[in-house]
């Protein structure tokens, strides 16, 4: 007689990461910074959270911090419906972190291949803070967009409602957002451009964009956000030297 699979620890370190709470936590301090910056240094003129604030002010709400809201509430309700405990364990924030920096590795190779970087961009030490604060807010907006929104929104239709398996709709998810992902960074230009389109970097962002799906789906939302963040402050300081 075949033994039962044994479920897993909700007490352990990799069940932990995936939580939503834990990803709240952890990406809170990304979070405020940026939105500290948005408010008194840089405008908050990032494209991700132009464009949630767009889909909020169509449903009648204004305020600026109301992305912000947005992601926290998102997560929380996760949270409420997963009936997870609220007690959180110190040490799993360390192990998150070192996750984060770990999983960002193979970006700064990507580029690295892709011959991205670039010297120049943030000057001073004011515009490095700017570009350090916005590169928190573009790991944090975009994942919730096009990682925690969309595949959970691929995977809800496909999986729950159609009933179709999980693992090969998964794999579709994560490819559908990682070409979103990529399309998303056009420029008017470009698009009007079409079919001379910028290729490498096209694919370079689609192929960026699956990574962090596939990390996503494997490592959850918290440790995403961070790998992408870091990313980003990566090629900022890299490109700057």
């Amino acid at each position: 007689m075949a033994r039962n699979a044994a479920k897993p620890d909700p007490e352990s370190y990799r069940y932990c990461t995936v939580r939503p709470l834990y990803s709240l936590v952890f990406i809170l301090p990304m979070l405020l910074a940026f939105q500290v910056g948005a408010a008194y240094y840089f405008g908050g003129n990032l494209l991700a959270t132009h464009h949630l604030k767009r889909v909020l002010e169509y449903f009648g709400a204004t305020a600026a911090l109301l992305p912000a809201v947005l992601v926290a509430t998102v997560l929380l309700i996760q949270h409420l419906l997963r009936k997870d405990p609220w007690q959180l364990r110190p040490e799993v924030f360390a192990g998150m972190l070192g996750e984060s920096i770990l999983w960002m590795c193979p970006l700064a190779v990507m580029m690295g291949l892709a011959g991205r970087l670039q010297a120049g961009g943030a000057s001073g030490n004011l515009a490095m803070l700017d570009g350090v604060l916005q590169a928190f807010g573009a790991g944090i907006y975009e994942e919730f967009i096009f990682r925690l929104t969309l595949i959970s929104l691929v995977l809800l239709v496909l999986v729950d409602l159609l009933h179709l398996p999980k693992e090969p709709m998964a794999v579709l998810a994560v490819l559908l957002a990682g070409a979103a992902f990529s399309l998303y960074h056009l420029t008017t230009e470009e698009i009007r451009a079409f079919p001379n389109l910028p290729w490498p970097e096209v694919v370079f962002r689609a192929a960026a964009g699956a990574y962090l799906g596939a990390l996503y789906v494997c490592r959850g939302f918290g440790i995403t956000v961070g790998a992408h963040a870091l990313y980003n402050v990566y090629a900022l300081v890299a490109g700057h030297g």
